[in-house]
């Protein structure tokens, strides 16, 4: 399912592929789609309500012109270093038309540090004029990163959109194995251009507590100080106290620590408040609110990495959490 997911196309506001395949993994459950885009359903089992909540959104691209001789000119759709993006293959438009990220040639720039923005960035799709280009490709066109799906090394995932495909995959496996409890699920739409989806999608239900389930930071390569490095790739699930769009609910997190560690789940702080997650939108509608998140090195590039040690640790605390209540 993780790669399925990864696999899938879902820039902020075009998140419809990777809808389809949560709606017909919960179909029993009479999934809705909101104005919004948002995926909503409930399993009105037993117990306390909890909204289980995870982003369907990856970063990505929209072409924003074609120019004469055929190349795209693109806007980036979410926070994404321009440093990442050269050179690297992209698939735009509906019918995943091949193309790649150029620039000038590095031999023809007097300084190639001034050159390496986002205006100076095309999308190549081998056209040969606007016309032709216009014929497979629109202005306002998404475009994804190439959708690899790597396992190297010690349990580890390579792959675009593992932000936050790897929360998706979880919630759907608390489904899976909580279908008798009082769960409302949100996937949700546009959390990489500003967490709006969960605004809406937080309005149909009116649980008594919510996790959100997400990929993290994590920036511990050489030679950073431990001080400087939010989360460590292999070292558990990630709790954070804070970050940009929210205080999480202390008791919640209590309850969280307690769970991991009677059942001996690896777990870690975020030594960071930096980033925002749709908790913030949730808290905002009175909610108390925590999130149980999975390092991800290179976030929003074509090429995340996560530990799938640290992917069981998240799932086994959001389903030991859920046990327990």
């Amino acid at each position: 399912m993780l790669e399925r997911l990864c696999s899938a196309f879902g820039v902020s506001g075009d998140e419809a592929e990777v809808r389809s395949i949560i709606q017909e993994t919960a179909k029993e459950f009479n999934p809705i789609t909101d104005i919004f885009g948002n995926l909503l359903f409930e399993t009105k089992g037993k117990g306390e309500k909890i909204l289980i909540s995870a982003h369907m959104d990856e970063v990505g691209f929209i072409i924003s012109k074609i120019e004469s001789d055929g190349y795209l000119r693109f806007k980036k759709v979410g926070g994404i270093d321009t440093g990442v993006i050269l050179g690297k293959r992209v698939f735009v438009g509906k019918n995943k038309i091949p193309g790649v990220i150029g620039m000038r040639a590095v031999h023809l720039q007097k300084n190639p540090d001034d050159e390496v923005s986002n205006d100076n960035l095309y999308i190549d799709i081998g056209a040969k004029s606007r016309e032709e280009a216009g014929k497979l490709v629109g202005i306002g066109s998404y475009a994804a990163f190439d959708p690899q799906y790597i396992e190297f090394g010690d349990r580890c995932v390579m792959a675009k959109a593992l932000d936050n495909r790897a929360g998706c995959a979880i919630a759907l496996e608390i489904l899976n194995r909580h279908k008798d409890k009082n769960l409302c699920f949100a996937f949700t739409v546009q959390e990489e251009v500003g967490c709006r989806g969960a605004k809406a999608a937080v309005q149909r239900f009116k649980p008594d507590a919510a996790i959100v389930l997400e990929t993290t930071i994590c920036n511990d390569t050489y030679p950073n100080e431990p001080h400087h490095t939010p989360t460590f790739l292999g070292k558990g699930a990630v709790l954070p106290f804070m970050d940009s769009s929210a205080v999480h609910d202390r008791g919640l997190i209590s309850s969280l620590i307690a769970v991991a560690d009677e059942n001996n789940i690896h777990w870690q702080y975020k030594r960071t408040n930096m980033g925002g997650t749709d908790a913030g939108s949730i808290m905002r509608a009175g909610i108390p609110t925590a999130v149980v998140a999975i390092p991800c090195r290179n976030i929003h590039s074509p090429s995340t990495v996560i530990s799938l040690n640290d992917y069981d640790s998240a799932l086994e605390l959001a389903d030991k959490w859920i046990e327990s209540r």
